[in-house]
């Protein structure tokens, strides 16, 4: 009962002290499996589990002109994704090929270094980050995986940059992840930097809403709008779990 009592204090707690929409936060990370330390909470600006939304996002980006491109069908059906937009984005003599990919089926989403098995080597595999947001705002930082890599058939050389999407509430279990891929002209770390500068300077804000959280909890919320009804409520919202405990104790004396 004290166990009890104590887990859902916590979660009640956690509720309460949250940002009001936190049921429209999607969470940024280098892995879908679990948030890492290096997850980022945004708002999208697209819900990318939706075709036609999918269907409207920006062909041209700043100085980035855009045009659909598709793999062989053998791609797609190894894939089972509900959702695969493939663009390439040219910028002068700079080409950035970004695939974004949402489904709800786990096979479509091994890392993509299984796919490169076999045709590429992985001569640098690391964490980046892009800086998307100036402080005293907390959510600054984008991380995403990047490889270096080159064909193991011809002298091609490729920086490839990734990252994962998806809701931490809601009943939406879909997953999203955006790759990026460019090939090298002068070396890995120049098209790192035109990845980075797409990223930081036109990609991020046509894909995601401001990087700012919300300024009112849940709780916050819930008074304001309710004045001391809503104390009240809160109040007894908190002491169902906390008599539970108390009881608990009272039995183990």
């Amino acid at each position: 009962m004290i166990l009890i009592g104590l887990i859902s204090f916590s979660y009640i707690l956690i509720f309460l002290l949250a940002p009001k929409d936190v049921a429209d936060y999607t969470v940024a990370d280098i892995s879908y499996l679990y948030e890492s330390k290096n997850r980022l909470l945004i708002r999208t600006a697209y819900e990318y589990s939706n075709k036609e939304d999918i269907r409207s996002f920006p062909m041209n980006l700043g100085n980035w002109n855009g045009s659909d491109f598709k793999y062989s069908d053998s791609v797609y059906a190894s894939l089972k994704a509900d959702i695969f937009l493939s663009r390439a984005y040219s910028s002068g003599n700079d080409i950035i090929w970004m695939d974004l990919i949402n489904s709800k089926v786990g096979e479509s989403f091994h890392s993509p270094e299984i796919c490169l098995e076999g045709s590429w080597t992985i001569n640098n595999k690391s964490i980046v980050e892009f800086r998307i947001a100036d402080p005293p705002n907390p959510f600054t930082r984008l991380y995403a995986y990047r490889l270096d890599i080159n064909n193991n058939f011809n002298s091609q050389e490729q920086v490839m940059v990734y990252w994962f999407m998806f809701k931490r509430f809601g009943e939406n279990d879909a997953v999203s992840m955006i790759r990026l891929s460019s090939p090298v002209k002068e070396n890995y770390n120049a098209t790192f930097d035109s990845i980075k500068g797409f990223v930081e300077k036109e990609l991020f804000e046509a894909m995601y809403e401001s990087g700012k959280p919300d300024n009112i909890t849940s709780a916050e919320y819930i008074i304001k709008e309710y004045g001391n009804k809503g104390v009240f409520a809160i109040a007894m919202i908190l002491l169902v779990p906390l008599s539970l405990v108390f009881k608990g104790i009272r039995r183990n004396k």
